[in-house]
């Protein structure tokens, strides 16, 4: 009952000119050559307009980028400053100057003895 609404019908239209499926002539089939013109003269246009177009939007991409990239390295900026300033601001209340300092560790017997110069 359904069975012919589920069937795939293929058409082939055959011109004049060109072989049959049970022609078996073994020709292929040759484009006539203004054809051939017009497809490569809409070609070049529209390869022309795509890639005019590509390079708009990757301008685009690459201003989005820098602005970004920008925004970030001024906020990277801005915390290593604060971070400067706050270090020698705390060394500025701690007058001591420690010129020279070494910690020496010797491990014996699962102790840690520290002997300090």
């Amino acid at each position: 009952m359904y069975d012919d609404l589920r069937k795939i019908i293929i058409r082939r239209i055959v011109y004049q000119g060109q072989p049959g499926p049970e022609g078996g002539s073994g020709e292929s089939r040759k484009t006539p050559l203004a054809n051939k013109w017009m497809f490569y003269l809409t070609l070049i246009p529209a390869v022309v307009v795509v890639v005019v177009l590509g390079a708009f939007f990757f301008s685009i991409v690459l201003a989005i980028f820098v602005a970004v990239a920008s925004v970030i390295g001024a906020r990277l900026w801005w915390l290593r400053r604060k971070f400067r300033q706050a270090m020698s601001a705390a060394a500025g209340k701690n007058n001591e100057l420690i010129e020279d300092a070494e910690i020496i560790e010797i491990k014996e017997d699962g102790k840690n003895d520290r002997k300090h110069r």
